[in-house]
């Protein structure tokens, strides 16, 4: 990586609802002819069975949405995540902000150290449910049924029409009765500044101890805010020097890495600019 940098931020996001992954949405072999709508009140997220599915949900699909593909990295340990011709796996610990990749056949790792006050965005990952059953406890499902999804791809397959979750019941020989489907909700998202959660994903953001200077919010949100004990971020557009020190560790033992130094180096120059374009959104100025 050269000493001095700069990168500017995209205006088009890295993370976008893939339109042929939308079959997945759907339970196979269902019948699409339409029906009315029909209410489904789900209860129980907080149960501990709940939680448990939800988890071993989450890591089936690499703790990553099925629609936009944006992952989550602080959770489930390494995230593989496939980078050109190379395997990688992802960390990120929010508490240092520090973001590393390790890159499996040359065994070295790259950091992102992000300097004080400036985060990244992770995606909140949800588990949806293809279908509902009438009189089925939501972690009574089979794996088949659930998906993860990031909260934003959740509440917009929630709005579509043409995908509604067909509402099921069991009759005593266990057959599946069409009774209904749920009835779309709009979606209109929201920006909380003080909830990273909803930030595009792995938008770089920064600590703003003033509150101001933000499109559309008012210094009395922000001092709600700070009363709550919350704090307050905003987006920053440039990636440089002043944000992030990035660095990598080279392995050089031929018990474990039998590349070259230069080898070493051009692969991490491809991750490096690979995930700052890609992945952080950023172009070279």
């Amino acid at each position: 990586m050269n000493n001095s940098f700069d990168y500017h931020k995209n205006s088009r996001p890295c993370f976008e609802i893939k339109q042929e992954n939308l079959e997945q949405i759907e339970m196979p072999n269902m019948v699409r002819e339409p029906i009315h709508y029909a209410e489904e009140r789900q209860t129980g997220y907080e149960d501990v069975r709940w939680i448990e599915k939800s988890k071993a949900i989450k890591d089936r699909d690499n703790y990553t949405c099925q629609l936009c593909h944006a992952y989550n990295p602080m959770y489930g340990g390494l995230i593989f995540v496939q980078q050109g011709e190379y395997e990688t796996y992802h960390h990120y610990e929010a508490d240092s902000s520090r973001y590393m990749i390790h890159v499996k056949d040359f065994n070295f790792t790259i950091n992102f150290d992000f300097f004080s006050g400036y985060h990244l965005a992770m995606p909140r990952l949800n588990v949806h449910h293809k279908i509902y059953y009438r009189n089925r406890q939501l972690w009574d499902y089979q794996d088949d049924c659930l998906i993860t999804l990031c909260e934003k791809c959740h509440h917009y397959i929630h709005s579509l029409k043409e995908v509604s979750i067909p509402i099921v019941e069991e009759n005593a020989v266990g057959q599946n009765i069409l009774i209904g489907q749920t009835q779309p909700k709009p979606y209109q998202p929201k920006l909380d500044h003080t909830d990273l959660g909803t930030f595009q994903p792995f938008a770089l953001v920064k600590e703003n101890i003033w509150g101001i200077g933000l499109n559309g919010q008012s210094l009395i949100d922000f001092k709600r805010a700070k009363a709550d004990n919350r704090k307050w971020y905003d987006y920053h557009e440039i990636l440089d020097n002043n944000v992030v020190r990035i660095n990598y560790l080279y392995i050089g033992d031929p018990n474990f890495n039998n590349r070259t130094l230069e080898e070493t180096r051009i692969v991490a120059d491809f991750i490096i600019y690979d995930f700052i374009e890609h992945y952080l959104g950023f172009r070279k100025t």
